[in-house]
């Protein structure tokens, strides 16, 4: 007969696990659920994945899961964290964090000098709001607003001369 000391030291081993992924999340619930297997075979299927608040992702089958365990009870488990270490990023420097993309390599990184990177692994960055900036704009190729380039547009009326223009009027 197991005494209650045995019987508290299974149910706290009991209480987390290490996962992996086996289908895709079901997004149809108001909380998504996984299916995932556990060491030693074990599948649980309807497992809800908690989130942060304010954050959201969509883990693909063979990411790892980590699932607590209620009370150390195998059939209340609750995925609290999803990681896939397939397409990690391994070139941050102690202290700096990213948001990544696992397939694509898209990113943001908050680097350790204070700096933030944009990469999009497509290099196509799309804003959709007004932006205002405080800084100086520096751009490495053509400028194009409202189909004007800044690098080929042409002045009509305008005769060619060596004179230049005063200072932009505000």
């Amino acid at each position: 007969m197991a005494t209650p000391f045995s019987r508290l030291a299974r149910r706290v081993a009991m209480a987390f696990g290490l996962a992996r992924q086996t289908a895709d999340t079901d997004e149809t619930k108001a909380t998504p659920t996984l299916q995932v297997a556990l060491p030693g075979g074990e599948i649980r299927s309807d497992v809800p994945l908690m989130q942060l608040y304010g954050f959201a992702s969509r883990p693909v089958p063979g990411s790892d899961i980590v699932v607590a365990f209620l009370s150390g009870d195998r059939t209340r488990g609750v995925a609290v964290a999803a990681g896939d270490q397939r397409g990690r990023p391994t070139d941050l420097q102690p202290g700096e964090v990213t948001v990544y993309h696992p397939r694509t390599g898209s990113r943001i990184d908050l680097k350790a000098d204070g700096s933030v990177a944009i990469s999009p692994a497509n290099k196509k960055l799309t804003i959709a709001a007004d932006i205002a900036v405080s800084g100086k704009i520096t751009a490495t190729g053509d400028v194009v607003a409202n189909g004007v380039s800044l690098d080929t547009h042409k002045h009509s009326g305008v005769k060619s001369g060596s004179d230049t223009s005063g200072a932009p009027v505000s």
